[in-house]
């Protein structure tokens, strides 16, 4: 009864005196949690535990209701805090892009289709006619690639399935005898 008396009035406590960071309260939850696990040990030696157990388990749920309420304050908090750290960073990034000159911004921005290792430089009518080509003899060569690997593949395939149809049919046993027809039961047999 001593300890019960102890862990409400530590909840007060904690109720009372909002702790700042998470590292405050996971240091309040855990010391929570102990006690409550000595508590829990004392319960099990009773001969009524579990109406012991149900009386633990509701003031444990009733200490922890404000550290609880607490953890989502503080996280709602710092999710807040991200969202304007983020929503701080692009408004300095659109200023910074507002306040460089036009010219310098498209002179500055790299080609998307060159990497950048690469110097810009104009393709005459024939090297693009070439590399046009090329770019086709290369599609078309993983084009026959992939046909051929999914060739191999059904292959491999058919190749499992007649394998697993020969152990089958070889694990089988011979067909039964067919059951007599219902009349013939009845019917008279003829003499030997």
């Amino acid at each position: 009864m001593k300890s019960s008396a102890l862990i409400l009035l530590f909840g007060a406590a904690v109720a009372s005196a909002q702790p700042a960071t998470r590292a405050e309260v996971a240091a309040q939850r855990s010391a929570l949690e102990q006690r409550f696990a000595r508590e829990q040990a004392e319960c099990e030696q009773r001969f009524s535990v579990s109406a012991c157990l149900e009386e633990l388990r509701q003031r444990r749920h009733d200490a922890l209701a404000p550290l609880v309420r607490r953890e989502h304050e503080l996280a709602a908090q710092e999710r807040r805090e991200r969202a304007e750290a983020q929503t701080q960073r692009v408004r300095e990034r659109e200023q910074a892009a507002a306040q460089e000159p036009r010219r310098e911004r498209l002179v500055a921005a790299p080609s998307p289709t060159r990497p950048p290792s690469q110097p810009a430089r104009a393709l005459s009518p024939e090297q693009a006619a070439q590399a046009q080509q090329q770019a086709e003899r290369q599609a078309e060569a993983e084009a026959a690639r992939r046909r051929e690997r999914a060739r191999e593949r059904e292959q491999r395939q058919q190749q499992r399935i007649a394998a697993h149809a020969a152990r089958e049919k070889s694990r089988s046993k011979p067909p039964a005898a067919p059951l007599p027809l219902p009349g013939a039961a009845s019917a008279p047999r003829p003499p030997h």
